[in-house]
C-alpha cells in the first residue's frame, strides 16, 4: 500500500480540555489504476486515556455523512416542533 493523502477531523476544534474525538482519514493505493481506498481511525480521547477504532470495510465518506447530517437536520426538526407542541 502507497499513502497518498492524510486527513485529521477533530470534532470539537474550540474544545480546550483534556478531551477530543478525532477522524483519521488515510488515503492508499494498492497499485491498481484509479482506485483510491480509504484507511480510517476514530479516536475518542480523555486526559490521559484514550479508544481507536478501526474502521474497516465501512468507511465514513462524503455520501453517506451528508446523509447522516441530512437525517440530524430532520430529526432535530421534528424534536423541536414537538416542543411547540406543548
Amino acid at each position: 500500500m502507497k499513502n497518498l493523502n492524510l486527513h485529521v477531523f477533530n470534532f470539537d476544534p474550540s474544545s480546550s480540555g483534556g478531551e477530543a474525538l478525532t477522524l483519521t482519514t488515510h488515503f492508499v493505493t494498492n497499485g491498481d489504476p484509479g482506485v483510491v481506498l480509504l484507511e480510517q481511525e476514530l479516536t475518542l480521547m480523555s486526559e490521559c486515556n484514550s479508544a481507536t477504532f478501526n474502521l474497516i470495510g465501512t468507511t465514513l465518506t462524503p455520501e453517506n455523512l451528508r446523509q447522516l447530517a441530512n437525517e440530524l437536520d430532520h430529526s432535530i426538526s421534528v424534536a423541536k416542533s414537538k416542543l411547540k407542541d406543548k
